[in-house]
């Protein structure tokens, strides 16, 4: 048959969408609600304008390319300059506040079970020296 004619007009029942947000969830954050707890927290106060929301699909968005969800490039690539492309593609991304969510998502990649995340003044500081790369 091929191409569905309405690709969307989708429908998935109930139970398909809570499986497919229990597995995305699983995803982003492999260690459970005390991490997205701490992302969300850790979100409020960096980004203290922006509705946790749009700054948590945000930040979900630069880790979807930052661990190349999708498969969508080639083994060895940057991850860092892959999120920094998405992040700059999305409209919802004030682009003075792109090298704080960089910031995170790159201690995000470095945090194991403990969630020893740096604190707010060590996330500033990284992406000011992340901002000061990039004018390079």
């Amino acid at each position: 048959m091929g191409r569905e004619p309405f690709p969307w007009l989708h429908f998935k029942s109930r139970r398909q969408e809570a499986k497919e947000q229990a597995e995305y969830a699983a995803w982003a954050f492999p260690y459970g609600s005390a991490q997205q707890e701490k992302v969300r927290q850790l979100l409020i106060q960096l980004f203290p304008r922006e509705p946790i929301s749009v700054a948590m699909v945000n930040y979900l968005t630069g880790r979807e390319a930052f661990l190349n969800r999708y498969d969508d490039y080639d083994e060895g690539y940057d991850p860092l300059a892959v999120a920094l492309e998405e992040l700059y593609a999305c409209a919802t991304v004030p682009k003075q506040d792109i090298t704080l969510y960089m910031a995170l998502l790159a201690a995000d990649s470095r945090v194991d079970e403990a969630l020893d995340y740096p604190d707010v003044e060590e996330l500033r500081a990284a992406a000011a020296d992340l901002t000061d790369m990039l004018r390079r």
